[in-house]
Formats: structure tokens, C-alpha cells, sequence
């Protein structure tokens, strides 16, 4: 059995992604296609537009034949954390043979040496990342200068890639996850092969609809801004734009709007230090207690915090883990402990029950179906970290589901009721 996986947010399923799903087939020869991916809350920062089972269905319907869903602790983390988690995933799964990833370029020997510099750190990176941070630049662009300063210094770069290219290469989100997957893969030792898929968008950044392939954050946009219009119908599959028109202003979107009096109660009397929570040091602690005002909205408090030295997205991800109550304490713990110590699944497609047996006999952690009776066997095996790093998820899929209540009106989704979904019986 041929098993490729990926890791995904699908925030939401598009054109790009089906593309993604049809090429891990062709350049694989998978007999399966194994999704891991975020649940309510993205790693960008922020809550998903839509919930994690209505995306588990979008992806069911357009390729994939299961989904698992990557824990809340990895899924809002930095990339290489992100990464690292889902890695660690699919490896403890035993039966993964490649990790296919979207990308600006299929180059994988130029990635992997990316890769390598960055494990080994070279005195020329450490020197440039040191020099640039001392200068006040944020850490990601700090480190793209000492990748850049190692591959002019050492002259890695092929005849059909020059530094400025490859400048524009490492400012894209998706070039860095790809390269932390290879990170991560050569830390566990992991034998998953890594099989690069070169993306049709304009960009992880561009915000305009092109047609057929837009990245997410363009689509988000449009559907907040304008809902359904024709010009988004292009854009993705016939049954993910079904799907969107049906829960526009129903049940979706969710934006961090939404969860802001959340967030300014834990601003305004924090019960702990602010550095407790995962990424924020002393620095971003004090930014965000003098920026903060109870009256000003979400977006003005990002706009009073943001600086040069910190991105939008690193603001973003200390919010969520405020939030979600993450500590840097628990998050190094898990970390540490050498397991992910489970593999909840979401979603599974009826004929993909071969898969499902094959998981459940090669994998190292518990596969969980039911979440009561997965916490159970968690519990009764004595695996605390296990139940840490699952309350974690559950208390993340209570919340997001009691702002969707209160937002449109409608019932909040019981993470204890809720099984397995199917691709037949998918629905809002």
C-alpha cells in the first residue's frame, strides 16, 4: 500500500489544493492520500473562517481519502514548530511513505541544502542572523539574510537560480514550511520521502482573485468582504463554493473579531505573566501592556503593537495563545517528550477503510475515532502528557464553537457527539 500525506489548513479547500491532491497522486502513485490538518485555529494566528469538520469535508469530497487533525498546540505554532508537529505525526503513523508539499519551486536539492544550513548553522548565517538582529530586523527576515550571505559566500546556487530569486523564494510562508518539513524529517531520521509540488497561485500574499488559482487569503478576503460572488465560484471546486454559499452569513465566516471580548477580558486582569504564554518574550509582553486600551477594536490594537522588528503574524500567534491559554511551559513538555501520543481522525472516505486498517496496525500512537472514549484510553494508559496536549484541543474546539453560536445563532457543535464524518453524509 502506497500512502502519501499532506499538511494542510485548507482554510478554505480551493482549486489550488485540488491541484496539489491530484499532483501528490500522479508523482507519488499513491493508492491513498492522507490529510493532516489544522482544527479551528489556524497557523497563521487566527481562527478558521469555516470549522474544522466542514473542511474536513471539502477536502473528502475533492481528493483526499482521510483527514487527521494536526493538535492545537502545533497547529497555531511558529513554522518550525508547525511543522515539526506534523511531521512527527505522520512519522509515529509507520506506514507514511511520502510528504507531499506545496511550493514556489520543485527544486528539492536546493531546498534541502536550505534545509541543512539551517541545521547546522554555518558561522557565516550565525554571524549575518546575529548582526541583522542586532540591527533591529525581525527574526524571519534576519534569517533569510544569513541563508543568503552562506549560499553568496559558499556559491551553492545552480546556473537558473540567482540570489535575488531566491531572495523572493524565501519570502514566501510556503517555501518556509517547506523547508521546515525537511528539518524536520532529517531530525527524526524519518524514511517519509518529501516530494515538492510547485503551486499554480500568484502567491501566498496576493490579495486579488485570479482565475482558477487564487491562494486562501485572497478568497477569505472576498467571501468576508463580499460573500459569494462569481468571481470566488472560479476560484474553487463546484462543492466547496456549495458549500460557502450555503453557510455565508449562516454559519460563516469567523474572524478574530469575533473572539476579541475574549481576548480583551485576558488583557485587561491577565491571572499570569504574559511571557508564560507561548511566543512572547519580555518584549512583546511590554508592547502588548502599553498598547493595550479596553475600548480600541482588534484591528487597532494590532496596528498600536506592530513594529519592525515583530510581523503581523507573530502578533497574531501571541493573541491566539493567550487566548487559548498555550504556555511556553507545556508547549516545551510536549516538545520534549518524544511523542505526539495520539492521531485523532476527522474524516474518512467509505472505500479508504483499508487505510484506516493499515494505520491502526502500523501506528505507534492511538488512532482516536471517539474522542470520550479515546480520552479514556488515554487516561487509562497513564498517558498525561497525551490527555494535556487533547484537553487542549477540546477546550480550542469549545471556544470556536461557542463564538459560532453566539454569532449566528445556531447550535454549537458537542465535541463529545460528534464521530467520524464520511463523504457521503457530508453537510454543514
Amino acid at each position: 500500500m502506497n500512502i502519501t500525506a499532506v499538511i494542510a489548513e485548507y482554510d478554505p479547500f480551493h482549486n489550488g489544493h485540488a491541484y496539489q491532491l491530484r499532483e501528490a497522486r500522479r508523482l507519488t502513485g499513491a493508492d491513498y492520500i492522507l490529510v493532516v490538518m489544522n482544527g479551528d485555529f489556524m497557523q497563521r494566528g487566527l481562527p478558521a473562517c469555516w470549522n474544522k469538520y466542514s473542511r474536513a469535508c471539502m477536502a473528502l469530497q475533492n481528493g483526499a481519502d482521510a483527514v487527521l487533525e494536526l493538535p492545537v498546540l502545533y497547529g497555531t505554532a511558529s513554522a518550525e514548530f508547525f511543522a515539526y508537529g506534523g511531521v512527527r505525526l505522520l512519522h509515529q503513523l509507520g506506514c507514511i511513505d511520502q510528504l507531499c508539499f506545496g511550493c514556489e519551486t520543485d527544486d528539492l536539492v536546493l531546498l534541502q541544502r536550505i534545509a541543512d544550513l539551517l541545521l547546522s548553522e554555518p558561522d557565516v548565517y550565525q554571524s549575518t542572523l546575529h548582526q541583522c538582529l542586532s540591527q533591529g530586523m525581525s527574526f524571519p527576515k534576519a534569517r533569510m539574510q544569513g541563508i543568503l550571505a552562506v549560499f553568496k559566500n559558499e556559491d551553492l546556487l545552480t546556473g537558473h537560480m540567482d540570489l535575488s530569486k531566491l531572495n523572493v523564494l524565501l519570502n514566501s510562508p510556503n517555501t518556509i514550511l517547506g523547508i521546515e518539513y525537511l528539518k524536520a524529517l532529517r531530525t527524526l531520521d524519518s524514511p517519509i520521502r518529501p516530494v515538492p509540488c510547485r503551486r499554480m497561485d500568484e502567491g501566498y500574499h496576493a490579495e486579488t482573485l485570479s482565475t482558477p488559482y487564487a491562494p486562501a487569503t485572497a478568497i477569505r478576503k472576498e467571501y468576508i468582504q463580499n460573500g459569494c460572488t462569481p468571481a470566488l465560484k472560479q476560484t474553487i471546486p463546484p462543492s466547496v463554493y456549495d458549500y460557502l454559499k450555503q453557510a455565508c452569513q449562516t454559519s460563516a465566516p469567523i474572524t478574530m473579531e469575533d473572539f476579541y471580548p475574549y481576548l480583551q477580558y485576558a488583557l485587561w486582569k491577565p491571572s499570569q505573566s504574559l511571557t508564560d504564554y507561548l511566543d512572547i518574550h519580555d518584549a512583546l509582553a511590554n508592547r502588548i501592556t502599553e498598547c493595550f486600551r479596553p475600548e480600541a477594536s482588534y484591528s487597532e490594537l494590532m496596528h498600536e503593537i506592530s513594529c519592525k522588528q515583530l510581523t503581523n503574524t507573530r502578533i497574531q500567534r501571541a493573541f491566539l495563545h493567550i487566548l487559548l491559554d498555550i504556555k511556553k511551559e507545556e508547549a516545551m513538555r510536549q516538545l520534549s517528550s518524544g511523542s505526539m501520543h495520539y492521531a485523532r481522525l476527522l474524516a474518512v472516505r467509505r472505500n479508504a477503510f483499508p487505510l484506516l486498517k493499515k494505520l491502526k496496525h502500523s501506528s505507534e500512537i492511538p488512532i482516536i475515532n471517539r474522542l470520550a472514549s479515546g480520552k479514556r484510553r488515554l487516561e487509562t494508559a497513564g498517558n498525561h502528557m497525551g490527555v494535556s496536549l487533547l484537553n487542549l484541543d477540546i477546550s480550542s474546539a469549545f471556544l470556536y464553537e461557542l463564538v459560532k453560536s453566539q454569532k449566528y445563532g445556531i447550535p454549537a457543535v458537542n465535541e463529545y457527539t460528534k464521530g467520524i464524518l464520511f463523504d457521503d453524509s457530508c453537510h454543514e
